[in-house]
């Protein structure tokens, strides 16, 4: 800790390094790229049009996602895959598996919405030789 000095006190050592550091820790959010808020998922199911999983926008809150799976069957090569929502500009994946495949991405640390209130999609392309498509996303409101 910046600027301590142990000085003489009643309060064994452990006791007063703890007080200290009350007055020294931060007020930051997410610092550890780990949720601290509520946990939202957004899941969706479909075939051969586009496949939209959702994780909702909340009043006055910041919508977090820090993982995305997108699955397939059939003969689909269901790319490309679009994040859009968050900060910066909307994020975009290949998929190049045809026939039964998977892409699945983590964030670390998680990726914030552009805004408050704003909901994040994951979406995939339609194809019509999909025999099934899911989109599952997870995160985090705070």
């Amino acid at each position: 800790m910046i600027g301590l000095t142990r000085q003489r006190s009643s309060l064994p050592g452990a006791a007063v390094l703890a007080a200290a550091a009350l007055f020294f820790t931060p007020a930051v959010s997410q610092t550890s790229g780990v949720p601290t808020g509520n946990i939202i998922t957004g899941n969706a199911t479909g075939s051969t049009s586009a496949v939209v999983g959702t994780l909702p926008a909340f009043v006055g809150k910041t919508t977090y996602i820090c993982g995305l799976s997108v699955s397939s069957t059939g003969s689909a090569a269901i790319s490309p895959i679009t994040v859009a929502g968050v900060v910066g500009s909307s994020m975009i994946f290949q998929n190049v598996t045809a026939g039964t495949g998977i892409l699945q991405q983590a964030f670390y640390p998680c990726v914030p919405a552009s805004a408050p209130n704003t909901a994040i999609t994951v979406t995939t392309t339609a194809d019509g030789t999909a025999t099934a498509v899911d989109v599952n996303s997870w995160g985090f409101v705070q």
